[in-house]
């Protein structure tokens, strides 16, 4: 199948005109204008939310969840140790720093799989 050459698409752009009108293919042209610029934007707005969220999971990987500790101060001559306050470990989600239910496995605010921490 040829391509359509320039005569083509000069008689095709007229038999849009008489359809249309002129007045009416500039509001056209401007709406498919603002189409493309929202669709672009909303494809660079996902792009930047997805690096956004591989840099919190980054981030969330490299610091490791440590249980609170209390120093209780030990009398003279003994030996201390410190005991945690709680054994509660939480569940935050990489994505939106939502704390969830022990156990639960998908975020219950945004839906992103949770990594389970170990107690």
């Amino acid at each position: 199948m040829p391509a359509l050459g320039p005569w083509e698409l000069v008689i095709i752009l007229l038999i849009v005109v008489v359809i249309f009108g002129a007045g009416r293919l500039a509001e056209i042209g401007g709406a498919v204008g603002k189409s493309v610029r929202e669709f672009r934007s909303a494809t660079q707005d996902d792009k930047d939310k997805a690096a956004a969220a591989a840099a919190a999971a980054s981030t969330q990987a490299t610091l490791p969840a440590q249980p609170v500790v209390n120093q209780v101060a030990a009398p003279a001559g003994t030996a201390s140790t410190p005991t945690p306050l709680s054994t509660t470990v939480e569940n935050k989600c990489p994505s939106c720093a939502t704390i969830n239910p022990n156990g639960q496995v998908f975020c219950g605010q945004c839906g992103t799989r949770l990594t389970q921490a170990v107690a």
